[in-house]
C-alpha cells in the first residue's frame, strides 16, 4: 500500500465515523422525543388513578369541586407627600454663567454634583435639603436633590431653595424664577428629613 492508498482509507473511515456519530446522534434526539411525549400521554391517561401498596389501580371516582379563582388586582397606596412649603424655584445648567469656576473643572464632560452622582435634566435638583431627597415640585415634577446649593444663595434666600439642572443655558435662562409649594415624595434617603 502506498500513501494515497492510506489517505482513501483514512479518509473513508473518517467519513464513516462521522456519518455513524450523525445517525447516534440524530436516534438519541428522537428517542428523548418520543420519550418525552409517552411520558406526558402517560400521565395524561393516568390522571386520577390512586395506586395503594399491595392492591391493583383503580380509577378513583372521588370528585374534588372546583374552586375559581379570581385574582385581585394588587391595589398599592402611596401615602400622602409631606408638605414642606412655598420654595424658590430656579434654574441653572453646567455653563461658566451658571456654574462660575466650577464650569471649568469637568475634564470627562460629564458634570457631576456636589453628591457624586451625574446630573440628569429632568431628573437633578441642587437644594439645602439632604442628598437623595425626592421632592415633588407642584406644576413642575418630581425631582432628586444631587447637587447643593452655594452657601451664599442659602444666606440670602433661605433654606426654601430648589435649583433645577437643565441641559443648556437658554432653557434654565427660561424657566426663570418661579414660586411652587414642594412635598416630599417617599423614596430615597428621605428618611433623614
Amino acid at each position: 500500500m502506498n500513501c494515497s492508498e492510506n489517505t482513501r482509507i483514512a479518509t473513508q473511515k473518517a467519513k464513516r465515523n462521522r456519518w455513524f456519530r450523525r445517525m447516534f446522534t440524530v436516534a438519541l434526539l428522537f428517542g428523548l422525543v418520543v420519550g418525552f411525549i409517552l411520558g406526558r400521554l402517560t400521565a395524561l391517561a393516568f390522571d386520577g388513578v390512586t395506586v395503594e401498596p399491595n392492591q391493583e389501580p383503580s380509577q378513583s371516582t372521588e370528585v374534588q369541586p372546583t374552586q375559581s379563582v379570581i385574582p385581585m388586582p394588587e391595589v398599592t397606596v402611596e401615602p400622602e407627600p409631606e408638605y414642606l412649603g412655598e420654595f424658590r424655584i430656579t434654574a441653572y445648567c453646567s455653563c461658566e454663567i451658571c456654574c462660575g469656576k466650577w464650569a471649568e473643572n469637568r475634564p470627562d464632560g460629564i458634570v457631576y454634583g456636589a453628591s457624586g452622582e451625574e446630573l440628569v435634566a429632568g431628573v437633578s435638583c441642587a437644594s439645602p435639603l439632604p442628598f437623595g431627597t425626592v421632592v415633588e415640585i407642584e406644576g413642575v415634577g418630581t425631582y432628586i436633590v444631587q447637587d447643593r446649593t452655594s452657601s451664599w444663595v442659602v444666606d440670602k434666600y433661605g433654606e426654601n431653595l430648589i435649583d433645577i439642572y437643565f441641559d443648556d443655558h437658554e432653557a434654565a435662562r427660561e424657566f426663570g424664577l418661579q414660586y411652587h409649594d414642594v412635598y416630599l415624595k417617599e423614596g430615597a434617603n428621605n428618611d433623614q428629613m
